[in-house]
């Protein structure tokens, strides 16, 4: 039994010490790394350069309209109103995390993420020069005619 874990100790030693070198040499990369793989996971709520949408603001709402299927069972039920959606703008410029904060009826909730996450790429938001994650809120309005 003694053996066996003195054996335990030696290769526990060993790994460390490869660790200990590995971090030593390659240590400025690694944090890099780490640094950046942290970054990309933040959402930030607030930054110096908000994401835009292709074209702007005329062009996400006319992108919208065009792309927008009223579901028939909430003109037939006369739902109409906005859905305040919330989304990610991701650093790369896609978007992600689509969710309702307020619905007014399932289908037209459910239509409203549908929408959002099929748009287009978007130019991403910036802090310090840099591309970054932002959170995004949006009314995605109903409006029958």
């Amino acid at each position: 039994m003694l053996n066996i874990n003195i054996i335990i100790m030696k290769k526990n030693l060993v790994l460390f010490f490869l660790m200990l070198f590995a971090v030593t040499v390659y240590g400025q990369n690694v944090t890099e790394q780490i640094q950046q793989l942290l970054a990309d996971a933040k959402v930030f709520d607030v930054v110096e350069e908000q994401p835009s949408f292709p074209g702007g603001q005329g062009a996400l709402m006319s992108w919208l309209a065009d792309n927008i299927k009223y579901p028939v069972e909430a003109a037939k039920n006369g739902a109409q109103g906005r859905v305040i959606v919330q989304f990610v703008v991701t650093a790369t410029g896609s978007i992600a995390d689509v969710k309702v904060i307020r619905g007014i009826e399932p289908s037209l909730d459910k239509e409203a993420v549908r929408v959002i996450s099929n748009m287009p790429k978007w130019t991403p938001g910036k802090q310090n020069g840099t591309a970054v994650n932002v959170r995004y809120t949006y009314p995605v309005i109903f409006r029958l005619q």
